[in-house]
């Protein structure tokens, strides 16, 4: 039985794989509309969520299959052990994807499931994300993809860790332009600062007009994340992060007229890491790479379910 909880622990054929199975079933959906017919995907929110959640509930329900939606904060996951919940919970699904604040808690749900467990997304990693964002470069780059330059701008997160992880493993080529990282951050994970340090394809820089020019694709992340965001008691550390934050703004002047496309994994907050103007740029494929959630976590789920033998096509 295999997991998901980044994309480290997958192989590069196995996550081109996923991938193509993702593109599969974007170019002929009504093809695969039974194939998780009887089956059924728990998905757990300790965090808000638009994307995440539409994509799994319409990609389980596209498939054939059920998704049922479970609030951390109403259910007794806020009452008892984790791993007891886990245990349950796993003996009435075949699939978990949790969306969790702590990587920690991820791990202690993948300890106690039965059946498979996907991340969907926590401090450290959002595998779903960067598996949508490669899938969304190959429909916007004509060639190899070991030719086209991503660059990352705004903060080092469990985003661009993902990145990282996915473009490493591709080949693509990957500059990431954020501020000198904090060790303490969150998000800090030490295989992708090894990554980072040691891959001739990612490259890290604190001024984004170093890598920009070359730019086939610009993409931005919120620099606060969600739960903080409009947190009154985060109020000065947000207020300091914007101030640090505002050369990597992506915006008229940083991208000038750069033939690239700018990408963001949305939710969008504007006039802070990206301008209105640039997110409706005729540049920008933000929502053609918002609408791709919905295929990738297709392509991973038959991928997940393949691996654990409870289907067949």
């Amino acid at each position: 039985m295999r997991h998901l909880p980044n994309l480290n622990d997958l192989s590069t054929d196995e996550i081109q794989n996923i991938l193509d199975r993702a593109a599969t079933i974007k170019a002929n959906p009504k093809e695969y509309s039974q194939l998780l017919s009887g089956e059924s995907l728990a998905m757990l929110f300790q965090k808000t969520s638009t994307r995440t959640r539409v994509s799994f509930e319409v990609a389980m329900t596209e498939l054939g299959g059920h998704a049922i939606y479970i609030d951390w904060m109403t259910s007794n996951f806020v009452l008892s052990g984790i791993e007891y919940e886990t245990e349950y919970l796993s003996r009435n699904v075949s699939c978990i994807m949790a969306r969790l604040k702590h990587h920690s808690d991820l791990e202690k749900i993948i300890s106690a499931s039965q059946v498979p467990v996907i991340n969907g997304c926590c401090e450290k990693f959002h595998p779903c994300q960067a598996l949508t964002d490669i899938l969304t470069v190959s429909e916007h780059y004509d060639g190899d993809l070991s030719c086209a330059h991503i660059v990352y701008v705004g903060v080092q997160n469990n985003v661009s860790n993902s990145l990282v992880s996915i473009c490493s493993k591709l080949g693509i080529q990957l500059s990431i332009a954020t501020p000198e990282n904090d060790d303490q951050a969150e998000s800090v994970d030490a295989d992708i600062q090894t990554i980072i340090s040691s891959s001739d394809r990612i490259r890290h820089v604190t001024d984004p007009k170093e890598v920009i020019g070359s730019a086939d694709f610009v993409y931005t992340d919120t620099w606060i994340d969600m739960q903080y965001f409009n947190n009154p008691d985060f109020k000065n550390e947000k207020e300091t992060r914007v101030k640090q934050m505002a050369p990597y703004q992506i915006n008229k002047t940083l991208v000038k007229d750069i033939d690239c496309k700018i990408m963001h994994d949305m939710p969008i907050h504007d006039g802070y890491e990206i301008t209105p103007e640039m997110v409706r740029d005729p540049r920008s494929i933000i929502f053609e790479q918002a609408e791709n959630r919905l295929h990738a976590q297709k392509g991973l789920l038959w991928w997940l379910y393949d691996q654990a033998g409870t289907i067949s096509i």
